[in-house]
């Protein structure tokens, strides 16, 4: 259950000391961190459990048994595919998630899901238990299991602490609506990102013997977006008009879809080609302006006078290609100097720190009016490679009878049989720029990368995609080493749990070739490259992927045969329609295996 409109007007209006529906006063604290969190509009918790959630466990089910509002809790038998099905929620709803574990050990199983987060700026609560402090009986809640003496630290919160923006601990129930309140707004102000909260069981435990205040929710929203400097929106407006070879590049500024718009409008009054890396659909790939091959961005990069970096943390690698020293570089982001990255030490000659949709409408009016008053409605697209004609869905086209399959073949079936509103979760890591190149995405919200570099994100977060929209058609796709790394099993099952089906495609090239490349292009004439071979790379004897999803009661089947693939994609698709997962298992080639 979550908290109606009404209900939520209602709480959102001013500081109320009693429950959220105006009815009884919460029992204890855990009942009170239940209450605030609904308030603040939770709609899902993702839980794994241990032994310091219980008293909040308890919370939901006795406020739930008394007809309360509570957050749906979605089970999660792995931490981390608790927070990337969070992380994924996020970004389809803009809305902060909240994930539940226990002390350090659930804190440690977060991993590299944690990075992601951090890096793709996700707004996420992480409340985390903290192991009792009493043994004698002093308090309820006090340790009870070898465990709680093992799970003793001297600094809990120092496992993630360069990774969130913001720790806490609940010392009382008096402090904690306003402590969730300021975690909730640090989580969303500014660049977004995860906080991280601790709880004892004593606290959890404690009774509440008189009415605890419960401050207005909106008093600890996030301040408004910042828009640009007007001297430096001005000189970036006259440097791009006065452009011979304008260049855009961007990375993630689709994750506001109200940014795709403008994005689209500058590029057509500059006639400049955009270079994306695609962590979401940030520019339609259909467009003309959109570049794909590789070669073609690096001579548009080399050969660029002005470049426009828009919301991107990597906008180019410098030792394989680079704007030309004379080249004037104009930055748009929440946060231009990247502090939180050490070695970031790309050269900008125009920093704008602003949110980036406000920016770029504003840089849009800016260059308009200074085209009028050239006498031009915009300039004239530099010529660039049209992209390659594709057919529509449900094409008989035949395809290449190669094998084994290359990847282009797979994806030039995909972009065949999926809808343009099909939503796509991606971690095909060697094969991305093939997705980029092949796979039309044009609407907003209908593409998603992690973000970092922490592999096994995938299907949790197709999970929480499609638990956050579910009228979606929601399709992971994953290199054979995401899926080991994705906790399958967890993962698939949560999706059969939460009946939220999805269709997960699987390249299986039988290796590690992200780790096999470097090791030849770093040694090309070492002993590797001589054998052909790098040491701890490919997955001999791996697993049969199919019988680790039928465990996990999701449809599955394996194909090598282009001439198969178009009938498998369908029949794991028409599992999905009928409420079932699906595991489809490719097969695929690659250069470096």
């Amino acid at each position: 259950m979550t908290l109606s409109d009404v209900e939520r007007r209602g709480a959102e209006q001013g500081s109320d000391p009693r429950g959220v529906d105006g009815g009884s006063d919460p029992r204890n604290t855990a009942e009170l961190l239940v209450e605030t969190l609904t308030r603040q509009g939770v709609e899902v918790v993702f839980l794994n459990p241990g032994t310091d959630t219980a008293p909040v466990q308890e919370a939901i089910a006795r406020l739930g048994a008394d007809g309360r509002p509570v957050p749906r809790v979605v089970l999660c038998p792995h931490e981390a595919v608790a927070l990337a099905a969070a992380h994924a929620y996020y970004a389809v709803t803009g809305r902060p998630q909240v994930v539940m574990v226990h002390v350090d050990v659930g804190t440690q199983n977060l991993g590299s899901m944690l990075h992601n987060a951090f890096r793709s700026e996700i707004a996420v609560l992480i409340l985390a238990g903290r192991t009792p402090v009493t043994a004698y009986g002093e308090q309820a809640g006090g340790r009870d299991t070898p465990v709680h003496w093992h799970q003793d630290v001297p600094d809990q919160a120092g496992i993630v602490r360069s990774y969130v923006k913001w720790t806490g601990d609940v010392a009382s129930a008096a402090t904690l609506p306003r402590q969730i309140g300021r975690a909730l707004q640090v989580a969303r102000a500014g660049t977004p990102g995860p906080v991280y909260l601790t709880m004892g069981r004593e606290v959890l435990m404690e009774p509440l013997t008189e009415p605890v205040d419960l401050p207005a929710v909106d008093r600890y929203g996030p301040p408004a977006p910042p828009a640009a400097n007007p001297d430096a929106l001005e000189r970036a407006a006259q440097l791009l008009v006065d452009s011979r070879n304008p260049l855009i590049t961007t990375t993630r500024v689709g994750r506001d879809p109200d940014a795709v718009p403008a994005m689209v409008r500058l590029a057509d009054l500059l006639g400049a080609p955009v270079v994306d890396r695609r962590e979401r659909v940030n520019f339609p790939s259909s467009h003309p302006s959109y570049v794909t091959d590789p070669r073609t961005s690096t001579a548009l990069l080399r050969d660029a006078d002005v470049v426009l970096v828009v919301d991107s943390d990597v906008p180019w690698i410098p030792n394989r290609a680079a704007p030309s020293d004379s080249a004037v570089v104009v930055q748009i982001d929440a946060d231009p100097v990247k502090a939180t990255t050490p070695g970031w030490s790309f050269p900008v000659d125009v920093p704008i720190q602003a949110d980036p949709t406000t920016a770029l409408v504003q840089l849009v009016d800016a260059v308009e009016r200074r085209l009028r008053q050239d006498g031009a409605a915009e300039r004239t697209r530099r010529p660039s490679p049209a992209p390659a004609p594709r057919p529509d869905a449900g094409s008989s086209r035949p395809v290449a009878a190669d094998s084994p399959m290359r990847p282009e073949t797979f994806v030039a079936i995909l972009d065949e049989v999926l809808r343009e509103d099909d939503v796509v979760v991606e971690e095909v890591t060697t094969n991305s720029e093939v997705l980029r190149n092949g796979l039309r995405r044009d609407i907003p919200g209908t593409h998603f990368q992690s973000g970092g570099s922490g592999l096994g994100w995938a299907l949790g977060a197709a999970v929480g995609v499609k638990l956050a929209a579910p009228g979606s058609r929601v399709v992971a796709l994953v290199g054979d080493g995401s899926f080991l790394f994705s906790q399958p099993t967890p993962a698939l099952w949560v999706a059969h749990h939460e009946r939220t089906p999805v269709l997960v495609v699987v390249l299986r090239n039988g290796g590690y070739a992200a780790s096999r490349r470097p090791v030849f292009a770093l040694f090309p004439d070492g002993a590797s490259a001589a054998s052909g071979e790098v040491v701890g790379t490919r997955f001999t004897d791996g697993p049969d992927f199919t019988q680790v999803a039928a465990a996990c009661h999701a449809h599955a089947e394996q194909v090598s045969d282009p001439a198969e693939v178009r009938a498998a994609l369908q029949r794991g698709l028409d599992a999905v329609a009928g409420g079932r997962s699906a595991v489809v298992v490719v097969d695929v080639s690659s250069p470096w295996l």
